[in-house]
């Protein structure tokens, strides 16, 4: 009973090998056929160059005399292929794979550093959208704070006026009535200019929290535009678009946004 468990399972790792080997010759054919019956590129040509050179065996003689021929139509180079040793070439047909192994050599490390420019470039643009985020944030922050100065101000204003009003109106109408009731140049003033003895003490950091404001505006924008410069930069690495094309392309949206036409030079809408 054992004999035959191992017969079987000999028996099934062989159809199983036997079955890989089918498709990978299956693979390789497919390969020799668009070789020989269809159009390849200049990239494709010699990458199935250097892949045929790496081929050392193959099943199906029909498919070694194609893989010859395949190679001498890529390169005018005469070849045979020998199962067990791969590929058999003159001397020219040995520079015709050096040269192929090159080319694709140089095309890979083309698209690492390609995707490595990507790759800084996203990340650029990641960190430049978070910061621009973040100076947004502050400049809301800031200005609630300045919004905040600007009603406590508003507010001891109005209460000294109050106060003194009420007072000095009380003096008066014990004395004048008429007087009192009518006099509105000095509130009036006071509301306008402030009150005379009003002390605003948020007066320095009120002027900070503005500067602070002015700045972080200045910021946003240099940051806006590092942000469109690594944007377009990312465009072309991937081959979307030219600067030229983008620019030509901002600058008609621009156009199309603007008021000129109805005499409001320098405005556009959102």
């Amino acid at each position: 009973m054992y004999k035959n468990s191992l017969k079987i399972l000999v028996f099934s790792v062989a159809l199983i090998l036997s079955f890989s080997s089918t498709v990978n010759a299956l693979t390789k054919a497919e390969k020799i056929d668009e070789c020989l019956y269809g159009s390849l590129s200049d990239e494709e040509i010699n990458s199935l160059i250097t892949e045929i050179d790496e081929w050392k065996s193959i099943y199906k003689r029909s498919l070694r005399m194609n893989t010859a021929l395949c190679f001498t139509k890529l390169t005018g180079a005469p070849a045979d292929f020998i199962n067990g040793e791969g590929l058999v070439v003159d001397e020219a047909g040995t520079k015709q794979i050096e040269e192929s192994r090159r080319k694709v050599e140089a095309l890979e490390a083309a698209k690492l550093e390609l995707k490595e420019l990507k790759s800084q470039l996203t990340a650029t643009i990641t960190n430049l959208e978070k910061r621009a985020a973040c100076v947004s944030a502050k400049s809301f922050q800031t200005n609630a704070k300045l919004e905040a100065i600007s009603k406590r101000f508003e507010q001891s204003n109005n209460t000294l006026i109050l106060d003194d009003t009420h007072e000095a109106c009380t003096e008066l109408y014990s004395s004048n009535k008429s007087a009192a009731m009518l006099n509105q140049t000095c509130v009036e003033a006071f509301q306008r200019m402030g009150h005379p003895n009003l002390v605003f003490s948020e007066a320095e950091p009120r002027a900070e929290f503005t500067a602070e404001l002015s700045g972080l505006v200045t910021l946003k924008t240099s940051l806006e535009e590092e942000l469109m410069e690594a944007r377009v930069k990312l465009l072309e690495a991937e081959g979307v678009v030219t600067k030229e094309d983008f620019n030509q392309q901002l600058a008609d949206d621009l156009e199309a946004k603007s008021c000129a036409e109805f005499g409001y030079e320098g405005v556009y809408l959102d």
